[in-house]
């Protein structure tokens, strides 16, 4: 063939060469320039000739003939220039008739060569599938396979299941030698269904790490196969695929989630198969407005790894996807509501003292709320055994709840101890005002008549009964004592609760929010 190629390129060449030497003189201010341009004429010829051996012998033979009629055109010289010129710009003109021809030339022949292949009634499949076994791999060396996936939509995400749900477009494309038909017709490619499938050899990619995938039925099965006259294989998937999500909720719900897809070829390792990615843009986003209740997207990262297993080494593609949880929802559901169960339960403290049943009333229908709505969140989440930042709020407002009808027992229990000692105070009074009316009768009798025995014993009797009556005056005062101190102290606790729990509550509220929206 390249025999045949330089044979018909001969007779341009060689007329090329004759010019040349015909043109050049020693001698002439014009020779270097000359020279220069027909080689580099020469040079352009033979790149754009080479490998059209018949359109390089048509043209060759129309510059030939052209050129006689060309060089005596151009016979006289007006301006003094030399034979030079008159050649140099003849063997322009005839390279421009020579290109010029060539090009008609090619357009013919390209037209009758398509003409001729799509004449032929054979399919190009059945010729290319006759001796085609799909068991044998298309190379004896490693194959290369692109991937490219094309994020269609994300539909949900749970954490009961940690999974969820993305509809992708999944590309696997290749170059199978047996495939090539470059010599059995002039389309660019071909456009086939799932049956054809089915007959070629496949890398056998999938998602190692999906609970469950299909290929979207709507109403055929949604795969694109197209073969490439070079024998490049595209095939493309229309895929939903169920994937696992490593679910953390420590930040519950003020967390970021990554969940994650890998692909890799089932039945064919590294030896046999290289798995990459597709160099410019191999994982897109055809929307990404996905409309998630729960979460935001925020990105998403493509890796490549070799994972090792007892088998061997095997190529790993791997997709994460972040996403941000809204919480809103548990803030006006959760958070507002456990704010307004801790605030009444701050209520109480400023109830008088002796209503106990109000007070009691207050603070355990606030823990009983509390607890109530901590079930509703808790419910819709995996039981993990590690505790999330909402139950941490919910453990706080609760400790805050149980301490307020703590505060209410202690005073309770004060005005209980001081309602059994007035009690015991008033009996221990009366009996000493009997006491002590007996005893002025006695002591009224003895005197009057140890007056009129003995006036220094009488003296003495009435000492000793002024001393009785000072006494049971001491016992008073003390229990009028003790109930202005038991009585203060009530008031005084409660006073001081009223200030401090919503200043620890706030200590905390500001603690908490900082940390865990800081928190990755």
């Amino acid at each position: 063939m390249q025999m045949r190629k330089s044979v018909t390129l001969i007779p341009f060449l060689l007329f090329i060469k004759l010019h040349n030497e015909t043109a050049w003189k020693p001698g002439t201010p014009y020779h270097v320039s000359a020279a220069s341009t027909h080689l580099t004429l020469a040079n352009y010829a033979e790149a754009f000739f080479f490998g059209h051996p018949f359109r390089c012998f048509c043209c060759s033979s129309i510059a030939f003939m052209l050129h006689p009629l060309t060089s005596k055109r151009l016979m006289r010289d007006p301006q003094g220039l030399g034979p030079v010129a008159h050649r140099s710009s003849s063997l322009y003109f005839t390279l421009f008739v020579s290109i010029l021809c060539s090009q008609l030339l090619t357009v013919t022949t390209a037209t009758d060569s398509c003409v001729e292949f799509g004449s032929q009634r054979r399919s190009i499949m059945g010729t290319l599938l006759e001796d085609y076994d799909k068991a044998i791999l298309p190379s004896n060396e490693s194959i290369d396979v692109q991937a490219e996936i094309t994020i269609q939509d994300i539909g949900s995400i749970s954490e009961i299941s940690s999974s969820f749900i993305v509809d992708l477009w999944f590309s696997q494309i290749w170059t199978d030698p047996r495939l090539v038909f470059d010599h059995l017709s002039c389309k660019a490619n071909l456009s086939l269904d799932e049956q054809i499938v089915e007959k070629l050899w496949t890398p056998n990619a999938c998602f190692a790490d999906s609970k469950s995938s299909y290929v979207h039925q709507s109403p055929e099965a949604n795969i694109l196969l197209i073969i490439y006259r070079n024998g490049t294989v595209w095939l493309n998937h229309r895929v939903r695929v169920y994937g696992r999500c490593n679910m953390r909720l420590e930040n519950f719900p003020l967390d970021k989630q990554r969940c994650k897809l890998v692909l890799e070829s089932c039945g064919y390792s590294m030896s046999e198969v290289r798995l990459r990615w597709l160099p410019w843009s191999p994982v897109t986003i055809a929307n990404d407005n996905f409309q998630l209740p729960d979460f935001e997207f925020v990105n998403l990262t493509y890796d490549r790894v070799i994972k090792q297993y007892s088998s061997g080494a095997w190529d790993q593609l791997s997709i994460t996807f972040t996403f941000k949880r809204l919480y809103g929802f548990y803030v006006l559901q959760a958070y507002l509501l456990a704010y307004l169960a801790v605030a009444i339960s701050w209520i109480s403290f400023f109830i008088d003292s002796k209503s106990l049943p109000s007070r009691i009333i207050l603070g355990v229908n606030s823990l009983m709320a509390l607890t109530f709505q901590m079930g509703n969140v808790v419910r819709g989440l995996p039981r993990v055994s590690y505790v999330k930042a909402i139950d941490l709020f919910f453990f706080v407002c609760c400790t805050f709840i149980f301490l307020s009808l703590l505060e209410l027992a202690i005073v309770g229990y004060l005005d209980k101890y001081h309602d059994q000692r007035m009690r015991s105070r008033v009996k221990a009074e009366r009996k000493m005002r009997a006491v002590m009316v007996g005893q002025a009768a006695d002591s009224l009798l003895l005197a009057l008549h140890s007056t009129e025995t003995d006036p220094h014993r009488s003296c003495h009797h009435e000492h000793s009964l002024q001393r009785s009556v000072d006494r049971r005056l001491n016992s008073v005062s003390k229990h009028r004592r003790f109930k202005y101190t038991s009585i203060n102290l009530a008031h005084k606790i409660d006073s001081i609760c009223a200030h401090a729990f919503p200043l620890f509550f706030g200590a905390f509220n500001v603690c908490y929010w900082a940390y865990y929206l800081s928190r990755d």
